[in-house]
């Protein structure tokens, strides 16, 4: 059931929209300087050959529990499943612009994409998330059953842009849509759902209210640490001071999701504003590294646990990125869904070859 705005809501949401510093015309955003260099002292990323081709725009890659490599190949409509060596060991049935991958406890992909259905007014295509249970076909891809976990056809100008998996199987999931001013229900938030594919709730420090960190616009992708307590969103709204924001969980009274760093404290690369302009894709390093996908800059960044910049790669020549939407870390390898470029390129630490 959906709630009509009232007089008082109306007030109460023109309250907050001063208290935010929220301005009709937002002052110009000051920009960090361009990562200028793919290396630190003598440690580069070397490209492994070959790169993985033959999709057509894939939006995101996942290593996952087996460890798989799963893609979410979107323009061509399906999820590919591959071997840590490359080889295509099957691709799904039909899924619509898939674009963003998770996997949780029993093995059951989660795949944010869209569905083709038919409402009220008529044939038209929503926002869905659908669930792809591998072990009813013992990994058999193509076999695999496909149910639709979570759509809100109401509301059928929404997206689902990015979802993360907590320990408890429950998961975090990004949605996106051009609604921002309703202070019930606006179409950006990050939403809680149960491991029964139920919604939970939205973490509600997260708002598309203000510009700076807590705001959120046009967001493209979550990543959660393996023990679930950090989450990093990164977004694409170009009002945005802060495009990718690094929040923890806090336990005990008043527990909940709150900002990691603090800019009147600290002073890192995540706290810079400007320094990243389309991020699209994030994921976690087991020691807490964090890889960061730019699709604007053809960039990844890779950041130390504390939010600085530990060093970058935009490749040269045939390895060189093309809107890259999607990353993926196991032992010691980078996984970059390079979209562009049509294509999976993986990267190691020259120190590692």
């Amino acid at each position: 059931m959906r709630c009509k705005v009232c007089p008082s809501l109306a007030l109460l949401l023109a309250f907050v929209t001063l208290e935010s510093g929220c301005f009709l015309t937002p002052p110009p955003l000051p920009t960090a300087p361009a990562m200028d260099s793919t290396r630190v002292g003598d440690t580069i990323y070397v490209p492994l050959e070959p790169a993985w081709g033959g999709f057509r725009n894939p939006s995101d890659v996942l290593v996952g529990r087996e460890p798989f490599i799963y893609v979410a190949d979107t323009d061509n409509d399906r999820i590919v499943m591959m071997d840590l060596a490359g080889r295509i060991l099957g691709t799904s049935a039909l899924i619509r612009r898939p674009v963003a991958l998770a996997q949780d406890g029993h093995f059951d992909l989660l795949v944010c994409a869209e569905l083709d259905t038919v409402l009220p007014a008529g044939p038209t295509r929503i926002g869905a998330v659908f669930r792809i249970q591998l072990r009813k076909s013992q990994h058999d891809l193509r076999r695999a059953p496909i149910s639709l976990a979570y759509a809100e056809p109401e509301r059928p100008q929404r997206r689902f842009t990015g979802i993360a998996v907590l320990p408890d199987n429950s998961y975090l999931l990004a949605r996106t849509g051009p609604q921002r001013s309703s202070p019930v229900d606006p179409d950006e938030a990050v939403l809680h759902i149960g491991p029964d594919d139920r919604l939970r709730s939205p973490i509600p420090i997260l708002r598309p209210v203000g510009i700076a960190l807590n705001a959120i616009e046009q967001l493209s992708s979550l990543a959660l640490s393996s023990d679930g307590q950090e989450l990093v969103l990164t977004q694409r709204g170009t009002s945005m001071q802060y495009r990718v924001q690094w929040l923890k969980y806090v336990a005990g009274e008043g527990a909940g999701w709150t900002q990691k760093f603090d800019p009147t404290r600290q002073n890192n690369t995540v706290l810079q504003p400007g320094r990243f302009q389309a991020p699209e894709g994030a994921a976690f390093g087991p020691d807490r590294t964090l890889y960061v996908v730019d699709a604007e800059t053809d960039s990844l960044s890779v950041l130390s646990a504390a939010g600085m910049l530990i060093r970058g790669y935009r490749g040269e020549g045939v390895y060189r990125l093309r809107a890259p939407a999607g990353v993926s870390v196991y032992n010691r390898t980078i996984y970059i869904a390079d979209a562009g470029n049509g294509r999976i390129l993986r990267l190691r630490l020259s120190t590692d070859m």
